[in-house]
């Protein structure tokens, strides 16, 4: 058991490994699209994320930092995920 669970362990580490070289190759995209975000918001623009299953957990935990205040007190931001309070 302890083998094949290694293995697979192994495999999945060099996977994440893998995808965050890639990131890495997109960071100009990544960069441009930070620069977006901030210029909108610096324009009075409102940041609208959605998602389905796990990306609508992240699209509600990205708005919630946004709008909410951790541990800076500062402004909170205009964010919104479509994906919480559905009936509304």
């Amino acid at each position: 058991m302890g083998g094949r669970f290694q293995e697979l362990i192994i495999a999945q580490l060099k996977e994440s490994s893998d995808n965050l070289r890639l990131l890495a190759d997109a960071s100009p995209a990544i960069e441009r699209a930070a620069q977006l975000l901030v210029e909108s918001l610096r324009n009075k623009k409102k940041l609208v994320a959605f998602g389905n299953g796990g990306s609508a957990a992240d699209a509600q935990h990205l708005t919630a930092e946004l709008s909410g205040r951790f541990e800076k007190n500062r402004p909170a931001l205009p964010a919104v995920a479509l994906t919480t309070n559905s009936s509304a």
